[in-house]
């Protein structure tokens, strides 16, 4: 890892003055670092999509989607995850309306 000292340093393994930039191994650079002797120089930069808010959508399944806003291959993936069944019917209204039926239904019966 490529740091560069705040302060002068002198040890019988390293000697470096204020502003010099030194590629140490990572385990030495971090405990330097922790030290307040010097600063990481080379950290890796976050990706713009991941510094943008609610742009990371990596991990969004389709639980997070409204079920209306999910395909018909989704809402049949989601109704066979929890044990749904569905009309012989391959239109998206009609499944949708089978599914919310059936998870209303559980919910009614939860309570």
């Amino acid at each position: 890892m490529r740091v560069q000292f705040i302060r002068r340093v002198a040890s019988p393994t390293l000697t470096a003055q204020p502003g010099q930039i030194i590629d140490l191994p990572d385990e030495q650079a971090l405990k330097r670092i922790k030290a307040g002797h010097c600063t990481a120089v080379d950290q890796p930069k976050a990706r713009l999509r991941d510094r943008l808010p609610g742009r990371r959508k990596e991990d969004a399944g389709p639980g997070d989607k409204p079920l209306d806003k999910l395909t018909v291959d989704q809402l049949k993936a989601y109704a066979d995850e929890h044990d749904i069944s569905l009309p012989e019917s391959n239109k998206k209204a009609d499944i949708l309306a089978a599914v919310t039926a059936a998870l209303e239904e559980r919910q009614g019966t939860q309570q």
